[in-house]
């Protein structure tokens, strides 16, 4: 009876257990498993192996591997050529493989950027990235009508679409003529080259006509007027925007490094107070740059469809490597928030998609982390008020607890927001985007509110605004979410 045939799932737990039982689990651990671009595997020891133990278990690997076992070497000791290096290299990831654990090197022709450690918050201002698996949830809209309400508190917002797939933040905020002569995929394609100077730099940011009450919203779309005047050399430019750009000292910069750079070009605290970032859908490499690699708070979009939780179990997982298997939880897990997008208005009807929420945290990423230790104060056995308080012991050590994923934040799905909306622009003389300058009515706050996405215009002719608005401009209604 034939072999069945190795797959991708299968060639590490396979290379795992034979190592495991070759050389021991620690051994294996001490170890670095490299899996190469096409995902061929081989171990570098960290232990010294006579050349019987390398011959033998490379055997073993080759025939349990079948064509996920490298051509070359599939085993190496660590006084062998090139290995010193990989075994001293910090990028390894520590992942679990079954009841073992591995350190897993992985080479990438793409997709590397999603091998980086997440970046530490960045300083001010604040930036909020919004994430999404698939498309046609709300993101683009959530992102552009809090735009326009930080905006009429006097807010001065940056706005930056990372969707060159798929742009739409361009069209919600920016006209034709605010539409500045440059995107952010010329960004991406320039920078490698003749560069960022001030005057492109200046090129890329269009001013937004929905910004009110003294604040300011500048965008930077993914296109510039020159994409959409020469729509034939779109796809070309996106070819080579996620390329890496040789640096004069010899490294590269991932588009991790390159969106990074940008960002960092325009976080000037006198000149913005918050910085608002459109991923692109699903689990691209620019979704990486921007999950991984700005520092900012993630918002995590998603409706209560199998496919939501499908995507998010591949990223969880995925971040959960990242997180040492014992100590505290690294500080970029409290930066990310899960949205219920369109959610029911009743709260019990929300309480499955908070209750899958939580099963795919404990089933894919790190779990409960509880610290090692806990000290102790001692409790009188009669008078609990005769308690002696040690004045060297930390609230931190004295409280510590069980870190657990917060609950999501749910944005509403709600028709009867639109009549709280309209009266309360006719209270305010105005509300985002219904421009100080025009005399509000019914009619034209429809209208402003459909052209932005806001509003969305059923078959029948009705139209449905989803509690995105409400939330945004703090219109309370019993049952809803907190204002943000």
């Amino acid at each position: 009876m034939a072999k069945p045939t190795v797959r991708f799932d299968d060639s590490l737990p396979l290379l795992a257990e034979a190592v495991a039982e070759e050389l021991g689990d620690q051994a294996l651990l001490a170890g670095v498993v490299i899996r190469d671009a096409t995902g061929r595997l081989a171990f570098f020891s960290n232990d010294p192996l006579p050349r019987s133990v390398v011959e033998r278990l490379t055997a073993v690997l080759r025939d349990k591997l079948g064509g996920y076992a490298r051509p070359d070497r599939i085993v190496a000791a660590p006084d062998d050529y090139g290995v010193a290096p990989v075994l001293a290299e910090t990028s390894a990831l520590h992942i679990p493989v079954g009841s073992r654990r591995v350190r897993l090197l992985d080479r990438r022709l793409v997709g590397a950027d999603w091998l980086r450690t997440p970046a530490a918050a960045a300083p001010p201002p604040p930036r909020f990235v919004f994430a999404s698996i698939k498309g046609g949830v709300g993101r683009s809209t959530a992102l552009s009508v809090i735009a326009a309400h930080l905006a009429s508190r006097g807010g001065r917002v940056l706005v930056l679409d990372l969707d060159l797939e798929a742009p739409g933040i361009g069209a919600f905020l920016l006209t034709p003529e605010t539409t500045p002569e440059f995107g952010m995929i010329d960004a991406l394609v320039e920078n490698g080259l003749s560069g960022l100077d001030d005057a492109f730099l200046a090129d890329l940011v269009g001013p937004s006509a929905l910004a009110s009450q003294g604040g300011r919203i500048d965008v930077i779309p993914a296109f510039g007027r020159r994409s959409i005047q020469y729509p034939g050399d779109v796809l070309a430019k996106i070819a080579r925007a996620y390329a890496e750009d040789g640096l004069p000292d010899g490294t590269v910069a991932t588009v991790l490094d390159q969106v990074r750079d940008i960002v960092d070009k325009f976080s000037d605290p006198l000149r913005y107070d918050v910085i608002l970032i459109d991923s692109r859908a699903g689990l691209h490499e620019t979704t990486a740059s921007a999950v991984l690699g700005l520092g900012a708070e993630v918002l995590l979009f998603g409706r209560d469809e199998p496919q939501t939780f499908q995507g998010y179990a591949a990223l969880i997982a995925h971040l959960a490597r990242f997180v040492p298997n014992d100590g505290p939880m690294p500080e970029w897990m409290e930066r990310l928030t899960v949205v219920q997008a369109k959610a029911p208005v009743e709260a019990e009807e929300r309480t499955g998609f908070d209750q899958r929420w939580q099963e795919l945290f404990a089933e894919f990423g790190p779990g409960r982390r509880t610290p090692p230790t806990m000290t102790e104060m001692p409790s009188p056995a009669d008078n609990f008020r005769d308690i002696t308080w040690n004045e060297d012991i930390s609230d931190d050590d004295l409280f510590a607890g069980e870190w657990s994923v917060a609950p999501p934040i749910a944005v509403l799905s709600d028709d009867r927001t639109v009549g709280a909306t309209i009266k309360d622009s006719k209270r305010e003389g105005y509300l985002p985007p219904f421009p100080d300058s025009v005399p509000p009515n019914e009619l034209a706050l429809y209208v402003a509110l459909e052209r932005i996405g806001v509003m969305e215009r059923r078959k029948d002719g009705r139209l449905d605004m989803p509690d995105l608005f409400r939330v945004a401009a703090k219109l309370l209604k019993k049952g809803g979410p907190a204002p943000l």
